[in-house]
């Protein structure tokens, strides 16, 4: 009995709620006190909203605040649809009371919330604006059904406003896109928002009906100032996109990439669109992406990318955004790309003005790779280190060095690599690389990661082409470190197994502290597998757990406390070696002493004890660095990975030997030998009572 009625009490306070009508259903919630007051100056409005059937989605009180345009019964209008949907009930497009009747759009997204009043399990978006409330039943004259929905913006139309004594013409009253770029000022698009010559150049090529394809699709116009550069047919093309209807909060996967008009045999241009968090006033920056995938002749491949500046103006046959760039236009050349502003002005900002030797190199050197921290990447810099670094010109140059490769590369190219091998690239900061992996390479849009001198970040729009090189956009600022050895060795994969060995009895635990400075020789996981196959017994013993005493051991001869050697301070130190074949220094380590030797090789393998700063320019040597211990030559494979508490190099073997776990005299666990203890003495005292 009382689980019915709890039901009973669940149904009655979510089902829908009856009422006179729909303008009495408005006004009795002041959240609509704006709307109401547009509708009772209106008296004929106010009429209708009492009697007609209708749909209405009406804006709160602080939707309407937001919105700057004009707040008059037109407006009203084309919140009002002139038949009554629930939500569940609404079809894909929606004739409105606004003269003309033009349409709003509906986009429903799975939410992943439980319906508790029949309709939240999606997310219904009308044009831009989100439903936040729903289904809200009244009734008009002759119990006409009338619903009720809330949104949470101003449903914008695109209505023509024309000068005073100027007639506008009824094809321009509700007009498609071809009509917008024919008359733009007819719809406030003036000044900045001018489209004309965008109009002017696809009419010199013919190509205006483009623009009044029927059916729902979108369509980016750049700005007037955005043309700087030619545009051909194919580019025309590549600003549409057919059969989908795309509002910038209505896009459900960012990664989805959708077939432009420029989708042919032999050019492949996908477009897709993405946002931002402004860091400023936290709101949104929109963007859209061009991504050729398949160039030809006249078009490369590569992304380009441009932000929307005016969004969401609705039309008859979709919707359009003015964009502040042309899509598929490569750039001149990179620095022309982030001069622009966007999500890259930070960036800009740094270099120019700490450092604008590096822009003339993103200037004027060809097939350059620059891996440009976003906007957002900054949120995650410590601000007082950073300062240290804008201070320091030597050090901030080394930084801003570590974001270009001398050469192009495309995450193309990367996925492939990365396939045969641990790729690593030269920087042009002197002597540092990345270090790249992906995810899910056979993805469509794989994940590429890299990591500089202990930050890893991750490209989030790769492959931004310019003539002279390409661009990625990563979300970390790298070289400027904010992870302890501890959570460096928790979050590089390449060091699992290493991480995973020092948990035992919370040997780690030290490696958290800032108090003290650390630098680690950390085997990669690679190592760890040659251990496996060399010495299963011994790899067996130290993973199973029961032997932290030799894992501390083994640790340990890998660890200096107490100073944070670089790669350069380390190669500083073999300078007094009176070896002829390489240079050596012997380190003192927590647990014993290895050898830390510099090589530097020429391309035919012969090795000389020439110091490695003496011959960074010298194009026919390669360095190579080592620590051995007891013969076993452990190779530098990923040097300096700073942490903020030390430094990581991470090394291709284990500096161990079988016999480092021996189950017998002293080398046995010392659990293990104090459980044998007891046991021995228990024995020989019971044998004893049992004697007397």
């Amino acid at each position: 009995m009382i689980s019915v009625l709890l039901l009973l009490g669940v149904l009655i306070l979510y089902s829908p709620v009856e009422s006179k009508n729909l303008l009495e259903e408005i006004n009795k919630r002041s959240i609509f006190s704006e709307v109401a007051r547009i509708i009772q100056e209106d008296q004929l409005l106010a009429l209708k909203v009492e009697k007609q059937a209708y749909t209405a989605f009406m804006p709160t009180n602080e939707a309407m605040m937001q919105y700057q345009g004009p707040k008059d019964s037109r407006l009203i209008q084309y919140h009002l649809v002139n038949l009554p949907y629930l939500v569940k009930e609404m079809p894909d497009e929606l004739n409105t009371d606004l003269p003309g009747n033009p349409q709003v759009y509906v986009t429903r997204l799975p939410s992943g919330n439980p319906a508790i009043k029949g309709w939240e399990d999606y997310n219904y978006f009308i044009n831009n604006a989100k439903i936040i409330d729903a289904n809200y039943i009244a009734q008009g004259e002759n119990q006409l059904r009338q619903v009720l929905h809330i949104v949470d913006q101003v449903i914008v139309p695109t209505v023509a406003r024309s000068a005073a004594n100027v007639t506008v013409a009824a094809g321009f009253i509700n007009p498609d896109a071809q009509k917008l770029l024919l008359k733009p000022h007819f719809y406030g698009l003036v000044d900045y928002y001018d489209v004309s010559e965008f109009e002017r150049r696809i009419s010199a090529l013919d190509l205006l009906d483009v623009f009044n394809i029927s059916g729902k699709n979108t369509f980016f116009i750049p700005v007037n100032q955005a043309l700087n550069e030619l545009i051909d047919k194919q580019v025309i093309h590549g600003h549409v996109v057919p059969g989908k209807v795309l509002f910038t909060r209505a896009v459900e996967n960012q990664n989805e990439q959708y077939e432009s008009l420029a989708f042919t045999d032999n050019l492949k241009v996908f477009v897709s669109m993405e946002e931002v968090s402004n860091t400023a006033n936290e709101n949104m920056t929109y963007y859209v992406k061009s991504n050729t995938v398949a160039g030809d002749v006249s078009h490369d491949k590569g992304t380009m990318l441009a932000r929307i500046v005016k969004g969401n103006i609705p039309v008859t046959n979709g919707v359009v955004h003015l964009i502040d760039r042309p899509l598929m236009v490569v750039a001149s050349n990179i620095v022309s790309y982030l001069q622009d502003g966007g999500q890259l002005n930070k960036f800009h900002h740094l270099i120019h003005e700490h450092y604008n030797d590096l822009l003339n190199k993103l200037f004027m050197e060809e097939e350059l790779t620059l891996f440009a921290p976003s906007n957002e990447a900054f949120k995650f810099v410590n601000e007082e280190r950073l300062n240290q670094l804008i201070a320091n010109r030597d050090e901030l140059r080394k930084l801003l060095e570590l974001h270009v490769v001398k050469h192009r590369l495309t995450t193309d190219e990367i996925v492939n690599r990365s396939t045969r091998e641990i790729l690593q690239e030269e920087t042009m900061s002197n002597r540092r690389k990345l270090y790249f992996a992906v995810n899910e390479p056979n993805a469509l849009v794989p994940v590429v990661s890299l990591e500089g001198a202990g930050v890893n970040a991750t490209i989030t729009t790769p492959n931004i082409a310019a003539k002279n090189g390409v661009i990625h956009i990563i979300d970390r600022i790298l070289g400027i470190p904010s992870q302890t050895v501890y959570e460096k060795l928790a979050s590089d994969p390449m060091l699992s197994s290493t991480f995973f060995l020092s948990e035992q009895e919370n040997w780690n635990e030290r490696l958290k502290s800032k108090e003290e400075s650390f630098t680690l020789f950390v085997p990669s996981n690679e190592a760890w597998s040659f251990i496996k196959r060399t010495m299963p017994s011994a790899y067996k013993k130290l993973f199973m757990g029961d032997f932290a005493y030799h894992v501390r051991y083994i640790l340990e001869r890998h660890m200096i406390v107490g100073k944070d050697l670089s790669l350069e301070e380390l190669t500083a130190l073999t300078n007094n070696s009176t070896r002829r074949d390489y240079k050596q220094e012997r380190l003192n380590m927590t647990r014993g002493k290895i050898y830390f030797q510099a090589f530097v090789r020429k391309n035919f393998g012969e090795s000389t004890g020439t110091n490695d700063t003496e011959v960074e320019s010298d194009t026919d040597t390669a360095s190579e660095y080592y620590v051995e211990w007891n013969g076993i030559k452990a190779r530098v494979i990923r040097p300096d990975v700073e942490c903020v508490n030390g430094v990581v190099h991470v090394i291709d073997q284990v500096l161990m030997l079988n016999r480092d776990v021996t189950v017998s005299g002293s080398a046995m666990p010392a659990v293990t030998g104090m459980a044998t203890l007891i046991a021995t003495f228990v024995t020989v005292a019971f044998a004893r009572a049992l004697h007397h």
